[in-house]
């Protein structure tokens, strides 16, 4: 099957796949052949997906990875050659990148809001938020680039009921303390997982310090939402950074 959008109208490109140089010299009899990389090339390769749902899951699978790497300006060309499969397919099953970006946000707003539908409790749902995206940063890294390159897509439509802001204030055991609590909490939940390494070499935090520090700012901002006072902490804990019996601290 050949590459190429069936409608001769891409996105991004013209249509028509970039032309491969030859190689500089002849390959030794004895160099084995060369595969030409696809997606990832430390990754094994997938099967080729076949069937309306494997094509969208691996589309969206592979355009959730690269926008969140290389933001909304990625060619679909590129996302279609990750997931192994036609740029036309792309525009049958999925549609255009418009279309892409908010699918992809969509699945991610309906993620969260099923992590968040069973509690009650603010803090912890801030909690698990936190913790969530550290560890799969990929829609706060999306939601950065969007921030910062606003005309290269438009905004993904995204139904304000199904947002975790919407499912933070409808939580009573106990609720969000205010306004000001829920934007302190948000900046942290999408702006760590980006800036997590930066922050904590430009504050000179050692290594041996970082381990749970996840953990702890998950706790501090499940306080923080619900108006809760501070825990105290023990002054002997090395874990904790503020401890003032720290040498480390000036």
């Amino acid at each position: 099957m050949e590459r190429g959008n069936p409608s001769g109208n891409d996105d991004d490109e013209g249509g028509h796949p970039d032309p491969t140089p030859p190689d500089a010299a002849p390959a030794r009899a004895a160099d084995p052949p060369r595969a030409r990389p696809t997606g990832r090339e430390a990754d094994p390769p997938r099967p080729r997906p076949t069937g309306r749902d494997e094509v969208r899951s691996a589309v969206l699978r592979e355009a959730r990875r690269l926008l969140s790497e290389r933001g909304p300006r990625v060619p679909l060309r590129d996302i279609a050659d990750a997931a192994g499969v036609n740029l036309g397919l792309i525009h049958r099953h999925v549609g255009r990148k418009d279309a892409l970006l908010t699918t992809v946000m969509q699945e991610a707003v309906r993620y969260g809001a099923t992590r968040l539908e069973n509690l009650d409790d603010a803090g912890e749902a801030v909690r698990g938020m936190l913790l969530g995206a550290t560890a799969h940063p990929e829609i706060s890294r999306l939601l950065a680039w969007l921030a910062l390159d606003r005309e290269a897509a438009f905004p993904p439509m995204v139904d304000p009921s199904e947002r975790p802001a919407a499912a933070l204030r409808r939580m009573t055991s106990p609720p969000p303390a205010g306004d000001v609590e829920l934007l302190l909490v948000f900046t942290a939940v999408y702006g760590w997982p980006v800036l997590r390494g930066a922050l904590l070499d430009a504050l000179d935090i050692p290594e041996e310090r970082r381990e749970g520090i996840d953990e702890r700012l998950a706790d501090l901002l499940a306080r923080v939402v619900t108006g809760r006072p501070a825990a105290p902490t023990d002054p002997a804990d090395p874990a904790d950074p503020t401890d003032p019996a720290d040498p480390a601290d000036p």
